[in-house]
This record gives structure tokens, C-alpha cells and sequence, in this order.
């Protein structure tokens, strides 16, 4: 299942919403207890998620529940999550190394309860404060059910991570590379090797300004990106998919390599470039990624 290109944000309590977002074949379905469901509506959500999930499930596609921050009833909302299928939960404004800790034990309880194999679940923790963007290597390196850290990238309409880290989001984002950068490599380097991106803060049918972050995100390092709008899952695939150039290319290139290897080479010069042991995988990673998109 991972890496996960793309994943599509759907509020829990819109459970029509669920099959529309399976036709635009999202990597995974974010099912949505926080910010886009009314107080009203929160219960209704938590009691649907189980067959939402199911429904995910039996269409091949993720299930991600995102909680509400950590609170008294966290518990109540684990219990309501867990079921075969979820694939992970996605806890926002996380501050501190404790609260991921405190959610893969309520996980491994819960876990436990419904007979689902233990740490089968994972944790996309989203750093949404500034204590969290500071610790995200930490955050990472909490639990070995995080498989990556859940960073952002905006455009002109600044959203949480703009206000905890005090940038004021601009069309260029020139003021959010560091922290976009900083999370891949906290989250690589704790052992979380599945960063996403957040794509947000562009109007939802500038799909040419969608892709101009969907691209930054991905050449920053992130492993996918979570979306908006299902008109924006297509876009997110297509950005992740290797082109027929790229194939061309790295075939190419471990077809020189093999052949530099029988003649007792450890390098070549391939379309004008020295080419050596460390290009490999990444050709290898891309000739991947193509066979599992035909």
C-alpha cells in the first residue's frame, strides 16, 4: 500500500461523498472527524466510519481516519476507528513526542479489542504547531507505526501550519521551503519514510496552481499528497506517475550500467553523464513506481 501518491480529504459525517471519491481513484481516502465536520454532525461521523472503511476496504482503497487533537475522548474516537481496513490515523496538532506515544498504545488497545493484527495501523502525525515543526524528527521517531510526517504546502490562503509558524503564505512559497523541507528530512530521518504533503490555500479549480504545488511536493521529497478537491486526485497521480521519457531513460541507463558491470566497470558514461553504483536506485524506484501504475 505504501507509498501512497495521492489521498483525498472527505468530511466522515458526507457518507454519499465516500463512493463519488472512490470513482476518482485516490491512493487513500482521509475521512475527516476534525476540521471540515460541524460540532452538530461529529457523532454521526465517528458512527459511520467503520463502514466507510469497509466500503474503502472492499474497493481497494486506503482508509485514513483524522482525529480531533488528543483529548479526553481520543479513546472513544480510536474505538470508533478501528476496524480491518483502516490503514492510519492521522492525529493533527501534534506537539510532542508523548502524544504519538499515547496513540500507539490506544491504537495497540483497540487493536487488541477487534482482533486486528498489533501495529497493523499506522500514524501520519500532522505538526500543525510550532513545538511539533520543531520536533518532527521526534514526532517520527516515536513509534514504529509512523510512517511519515503529514506536512503542508500552501498557496496565497494560509492555513494552520502558517499561523503556528507565523509565515503569511504567498503564491511563490518561497517562505515555506524550509519547513517543507524540514519535515521530509525529519521524518526520513526518524525512520518515517512516507512523508505527505497537505495541498491546500489555491481555488479549487486552478488546477494548473494544484499541480505547481503538487510538483513542489514532490520534488522536495514528499512520498504523496492529500487533497482537497477530487478533481485534484487525478492531478496528484499524474504528477507521481514516471513518464514514458523517464521509463525510457532509467531503462536505459541500468541496461548501460549491466553491461559497463560485465566488461568490469563500476561506471559509464550514459547520454554524456558518469553514471555509477549510487544512480541505480533511483532508477530502480522509478522502473517500480511505472509497473505498479499500469
Amino acid at each position: 500500500m505504501w507509498p501512497i501518491r495521492s489521498a483525498l480529504f472527505v468530511p466522515a459525517h458526507r457518507r454519499d461523498w465516500v463512493a463519488k471519491a472512490i470513482r476518482v481513484a485516490p491512493g487513500a481516502v482521509i475521512l475527516d472527524i476534525e476540521d471540515s465536520v460541524p460540532p452538530q454532525f461529529k457523532p454521526q461521523a465517528m458512527d459511520q466510519l467503520k463502514s466507510e472503511i469497509h466500503q474503502l476496504r472492499d474497493a481497494g482503497v486506503a482508509a485514513f481516519v483524522r482525529i480531533q487533537p488528543l483529548h479526553d475522548a481520543t479513546a472513544a474516537e480510536i474505538e470508533a476507528a478501528v476496524t480491518q481496513g483502516l490503514t492510519a490515523i492521522v492525529p493533527p496538532k501534534v506537539a510532542t513526542a508523548e502524544e504519538v506515544r499515547r496513540l500507539h498504545d490506544l491504537l495497540s488497545y483497540a487493536e487488541g479489542r477487534a482482533g486486528i493484527t498489533h501495529a497493523s495501523i499506522a500514524i501520519l502525525p500532522l505538526p500543525e504547531t510550532a513545538q511539533g515543526m520543531y520536533h518532527a524528527y521526534h514526532l517520527a521517531n516515536a513509534s514504529p507505526r509512523v510512517r511519515g510526517i503529514h506536512g503542508a504546502l500552501s498557496g496565497p490562503v494560509s492555513g494552520d501550519f502558517a499561523r503556528a509558524f507565523g509565515f503569511r503564505a504567498t503564491v511563490g512559497g518561497e517562505e515555506q521551503l524550509y519547513l517543507a523541507s524540514k519535515l521530509v528530512l525529519d521524518s526520513r530521518a526518524g525512520g518515517a519514510m512516507y512523508p505527505i504533503a497537505g495541498i491546500f490555500g489555491t481555488p479549487q479549480d486552478d488546477l494548473a496552481a494544484v499541480e505547481r504545488l503538487i510538483r513542489k511536493a514532490r520534488d522536495i521529497g514528499y512520498s504523496g499528497v492529500a487533497v482537497m478537491h477530487p478533481s485534484h486526485v487525478a492531478v496528484a497521480n499524474a504528477v507521481y506517475r514516471p513518464t514514458a521519457d523517464e521509463v525510457t531513460y532509467f531503462k536505459g541507463l541500468l541496461r548501460a550500467f549491466e553491461a559497463a558491470e560485465k566488461a568490469g566497470l563500476g561506471a559509464v558514461s550514459y547520454q554524456g553523464a558518469m553514471v555509477d553504483y549510487a544512480m541505480l536506485p533511483l532508477a530502480q524506484e522509478v522502473l517500480a513506481e511505472a509497473a505498479r501504475n499500469r
